[in-house]
Formats: C-alpha cells, sequence, structure tokens
C-alpha cells in the first residue's frame, strides 16, 4: 500500500484527532484505496460455519471465556477546565485470542468521552498507565488499522454497555494492548477527581458464530448556523463498493451503533437506500448529550441488498455564533457500528468536500448535503484467529 493510501485508510476510520478531521490529498470525488493489502478477492462473510460437538468453529483449540477488570485514574480536573491530549494504556498479557462480548464502562462526572482501541503490544511501548498521547505519537486511526476497536463511550455517560448478541464477538488477538484517548471536562466550579473503570467479558472460541468488524461514518464539514435548526446528510455508497470486492451485492447486517454529537445534537438518523429495507431507519436516537446512544441489535438488522446509507444529523443552535465540527464548544456527527463483515469500513464527507455542499432552506430548517468523497475498506486482521 502507499503511503497515501496507508495515511488515507488510518485518518478515516477514527479522525487524526477527535476536533480536527484531516483534508487528505483527494480535494474531490471519492478516496478509493483498493491497493492489494487492503482488500483481497475472497471477501467472503465474517460468519463461522457451525461447531457442532463443541468445536471451535475454526478448527483452533478452545479458548475460555473470561471476565477481566480494569481501574483506571482518578485524575485531578481543575474547575472549568478540559483534559483532552491524554492516553491510557493497559496490557492484557494475554496469549490466546480474546472473543470481546461485552464492556461495562462505568465513569464518574467529568469524563466527557474516551475512544479505546487494541493494538498488537509491539507498539505504543511503555509503561501502562497516564501519558501524554503525543510521546507515542498515538493517533486514533493508526490504532483502528493496527487493531480494532474496544470500546466508545457515548458523550458525558456514566455508566454504559456495550454489548453484542449472544454467539458474536470482536476478536482481540494476542498479545495485545488496549489503549484510551481520554476527554475530560469538569464544568462544576469546583476541582473534582475523575476516573473510570471497565468490567470486560469474553466468550470462547467454541461459543462464537460471528466475528465482528468496526463500521463508521461522519459529516465532517459542518457549519452549524446561528438561531436555528440545521439538518446534515451524507450518502455513501456501499453497494458499488461491495461489487467492487467480491462481484456481489452488499451482504451485510449490522449488531451494535452508537451515536455521537454534544450539546446541541437533537436527533441522528442512519437511513437504508436501497434493498428490501429502503426507507427505513438502521439506527435512530433523539438522545441528549448525557443519556447513552449504545443499541445492541437483536435480531441483528440485515441490510444486504441496499444501495448505501445516510446519515443524518440535526442540531439546534440556541447561541449566536456559527458552531462547526470539533471539541470544546463545537460539534461533531458521527455514527459508529459493527457488522458482521470481513471488512472495516469508513466512509464519510471530509472537510475537503466543504466546496461540494448543497444548501437549501426548507421550512425553517438549513438542509446540508455533502458527498461522501472518502469511502475506504480495509480486511480485518483478526478473522482468522
Amino acid at each position: 500500500m502507499s503511503r497515501v493510501s496507508r495515511g488515507l485508510w488510518v485518518c478515516a476510520l477514527w479522525g487524526c484527532s477527535e476536533g480536527a478531521p484531516v483534508t487528505t490529498a483527494t480535494d474531490a470525488g471519492t478516496t478509493d484505496v483498493a491497493s492489494a493489502d487492503v482488500v483481497s478477492a475472497d471477501a467472503g462473510g465474517a460468519a463461522l460455519d457451525d461447531a457442532g460437538d463443541g468445536g471451535s468453529g475454526d478448527g483452533g483449540p478452545d479458548t475460555r471465556a473470561q471476565t477481566l477488570t480494569h481501574r483506571m485514574g482518578p485524575w485531578m480536573v481543575a474547575a472549568g477546565a478540559e483534559r483532552s491530549s491524554e492516553c491510557e494504556s493497559w496490557t492484557l498479557n494475554n496469549d490466546e485470542p480474546l472473543y470481546l462480548s461485552t464492556v461495562e464502562m462505568n465513569a464518574t462526572a467529568g469524563m466527557h468521552h474516551s475512544n479505546w482501541f487494541f493494538v498488537p503490544d509491539t507498539h505504543y511501548v511503555g509503561p501502562d498507565g497516564t501519558w501524554a498521547c503525543r510521546t507515542r505519537n498515538f493517533d486514533q486511526g493508526v490504532a483502528s488499522y493496527l487493531g480494532g476497536v474496544f470500546f466508545a463511550q457515548s458523550t458525558q455517560v456514566q455508566r454504559e454497555t456495550q454489548q453484542f448478541p449472544p454467539g458474536t464477538a470482536v476478536v482481540i488477538p494476542p498479545h495485545s494492548r488496549i489503549i484510551g484517548a481520554l476527554h475530560m471536562l469538569n464544568a462544576s466550579p469546583a476541582a473534582r477527581q475523575v476516573g473510570i473503570d471497565f468490567t470486560v467479558r469474553t466468550l470462547a472460541r467454541s461459543a462464537v458464530r460471528t466475528r465482528l468488524s468496526p463500521f463508521y461514518l461522519e459529516y465532517g464539514p459542518l457549519e452549524i448556523t446561528p438561531r436555528g435548526r440545521s439538518q446534515f446528510d451524507v450518502e455513501c455508497a456501499l453497494d458499488e463498493r461491495s461489487r467492487s470486492l467480491t462481484g456481489s451485492p452488499l451482504d451485510l447486517r449490522f449488531f451494535y451503533g452508537l451515536a455521537h454529537y454534544h450539546e446541541l445534537g437533537s436527533q441522528m438518523r442512519v437511513t437504508v437506500l436501497g434493498g428490501p429495507m429502503d426507507g427505513r431507519a438502521l439506527y435512530e436516537t433523539d438522545a441528549r448529550q448525557g443519556e447513552s446512544w449504545a443499541r445492541t441489535m437483536e435480531p441483528a438488522v440485515d441490510v444486504s441488498g441496499a444501495r448505501a446509507l445516510r446519515l443524518t444529523c440535526v442540531f439546534d443552535n440556541t447561541r449566536s455564533a456559527t458552531v462547526r465540527y470539533g471539541i470544546g464548544d463545537q460539534e461533531m456527527c458521527i455514527w459508529f457500528g459493527f457488522t458482521d463483515s470481513a471488512y472495516q469500513w469508513a466512509g464519510r464527507a471530509t472537510q475537503a468536500a466543504r466546496p461540494m455542499v448543497q444548501t437549501s432552506v426548507r421550512d425553517g430548517v438549513t438542509h446540508n448535503l455533502a458527498p461522501c468523497n472518502e469511502l475506504i475498506t480495509l480486511r480485518s486482521r483478526s478473522m482468522g484467529d
């Protein structure tokens, strides 16, 4: 893979930093990463054959189900202060794959948001605990490329469970390290201690029928007009990419979904376009910041045969200034899910799409439609573990 192509991929899945979506080398059109080590011709689904008789599903030795716990912090955050440049690492020292089924998170007030990844423990080497992300050149997109997504926290939620349906799991390879990108915000008038802890439950390999991969959608070029409601839409054509990968129509099921926006966000929808579910919502929420946006999809939502997915975010801006994409008092429009695809997917409208945004006002709402100018697929690395 070329250096440019790899850079496009790793910055697409989660962004090279939460507050600043990357402007890539392509200023128009759709980024198409199709190098041999990114996509492969044998793009079979991630579902395993029925093992029967307690087998392991893929002929490998069975593993044991485990419950792991880990407590992090506390970190002191001054009154009115924000900390968003620190990382936390937890080396698992696992000699066998872990089949991640459930992550239960508990956090104190002040843990605004956090994204967690698993990577090989040969990367981001150093003592476990808290460190400045820049000292180990940590990047969320690179981490997802190296390993995968472990957990994402809804904004300002203190208790949240990421739970997959029975028989489904994310595979964490042997010798992995968990790394979280922390974002703490203390809006209170007094300093406070902030902490977070995890209870992690895994399955035995023989209990796993479907292995999961991450899926990401984003609208980057936000321009939320003052004192009004704005809607932002981006449509990413999945079927065309599926046909280029496999020679077959889209064959995809979703098992979990999670929104991400901030204080001004009032609605998010992911709509299926084309196929048997045409016009139906894959995911929808009007929960406000501080409420969980996590959704376990049981049964799984089958979007096979669809042409595209549309991400929609609606914001009510009561302020006198335009709000754009970013941390602090700015906004985001991100949706994340897990599928049974053998690929990681990332589709988004980047900042480079801003000149191509179509804007209109209907019934007092400012509508913005941006092209999905990055759609990237990467073969998941741990499907064979």
